[in-house]
C-alpha cells in the first residue's frame, strides 16, 4: 500500500473581451492537468461588484475528498482580490455543491443563505 499527495493551484481570470465573465480553473500540478472549473458572471449594482457562479465542475474522482471546499475557498478569496464585493452561488446546485456551501457557511462568518442562493459578503476582517 502507498499514498500519493496531490498539489493544486487555482487560476482565476476575467474574460478580456467580455469583462462580465470570470473563470476559475483548478489545476492539479502533480498530474499536470485541469481537474475543475467554475464559470460565472460579473454584475455591477450601485457600489457592489457581484460575482455569481453559473456553472461549476470538479472531475468525479475528486468528489467527497474535501477538495471542493478548498477550491471554492480559494476561488472566493481570489475574486475578492480582483475587486469583488459580493460572491454568490448558483441558484441550482448538485448535492456536492450544496455540501461545500453548507461547510463554507459553517466555517466563515460572512456567508448567508438567502432564498436559494448563498451569498458571501466582503469580509470585515480578511480571513477568507
Amino acid at each position: 500500500m502507498f499514498s500519493l499527495e496531490f498539489a493544486f493551484d487555482v487560476k482565476l481570470s476575467v474574460d478580456k473581451k467580455d469583462q462580465n465573465v470570470f473563470n476559475s480553473i483548478l489545476y492539479c500540478i502533480t498530474l499536470d492537468q485541469d481537474v475543475g472549473e467554475i464559470v460565472g458572471n460579473i454584475t455591477r449594482e450601485k457600489d457592489k461588484i457581484i460575482y455569481t457562479i453559473d456553472t461549476s465542475e470538479l472531475n468525479g474522482e475528486y468528489n467527497g475528498l474535501g477538495i471542493g471546499f478548498k477550491y471554492y475557498t480559494e476561488t472566493i478569496r481570489k475574486c475578492f482580490d480582483y475587486g469583488c464585493t459580493e460572491f454568490r452561488s448558483s441558484k441550482t446546485r448538485n448535492k456536492y455543491s450544496d455540501r461545500v456551501w453548507e461547510k463554507l457557511k459553517a466555517e466563515f462568518y460572512n456567508i448567508e443563505k438567502y432564498r436559494k442562493q448563498y451569498i458571501v459578503s466582503l469580509p470585515d476582517k480578511q480571513i477568507l
